[in-house]
């Protein structure tokens, strides 16, 4: 029985937790160099969210089986058996792909932000009859590639943060 764990990819999980860490550096640099009540609001309302999200992708991840899928978010997890999935299908936004599994109890998406999302990909439908795989979808699947989009923004706001402490630090 061969088992195989995806994972949200590191190089966004890295920076996105970079992040949280200089947000929360920011926040307190208010309370020891003057700001105002405003700032510090604005600095919260995105610390909370920013943190979240950056725990949400350390904790998220696919586990791929013989006997099915199971799904695990932050503070939930689903099992999926191979006979539940009853449709396969793809959905392709610009660079963003997504594997969209539906069941007879809901639908799942799967997206390209996970690391060797193109063996989850393999995974998956090598696992599944072909008439439940949607028509293009083995196509767009196969054709995506690793959306970085997402990890040069992180890293442009990570560098952003930086200099925001910074100049909070000199002033």
């Amino acid at each position: 029985m061969t088992t195989r764990i995806y994972t949200i990819n590191r190089a966004l999980v890295v920076p996105l937790a970079l992040n949280a860490l200089l947000l929360l550096a920011v926040f307190v640099l208010t309370f020891i160099r003057p700001a105002t009540a405003t700032e510090r609001f604005l600095l919260a309302a995105a610390l909370v969210p920013m943190a979240v999200i950056a725990v949400e992708s350390l904790l998220r991840k696919v586990t791929v089986s013989d006997t099915g899928l199971v799904l695990a978010k932050f503070f939930k997890q689903r099992a999926l058996a191979w006979a539940d999935i009853t449709h396969v299908g793809a959905l392709a936004v610009r660079r963003k792909v997504y594997l969209v599994l539906t069941t007879t109890k809901g639908f799942y998406v799967l997206s390209n932000a996970y690391g060797r999302f193109g063996d989850l990909v393999r995974d998956v439908l090598s696992r599944m009859e072909a008439e439940r795989i949607e028509e293009g979808a083995r196509e767009i699947l196969e054709a995506a590639s690793e959306n970085r989009m997402n990890i040069y923004a992180a890293w442009i706001t990570a560098v952003l943060l930086v200099v925001v402490a910074a100049m909070k630090i000199a002033s």
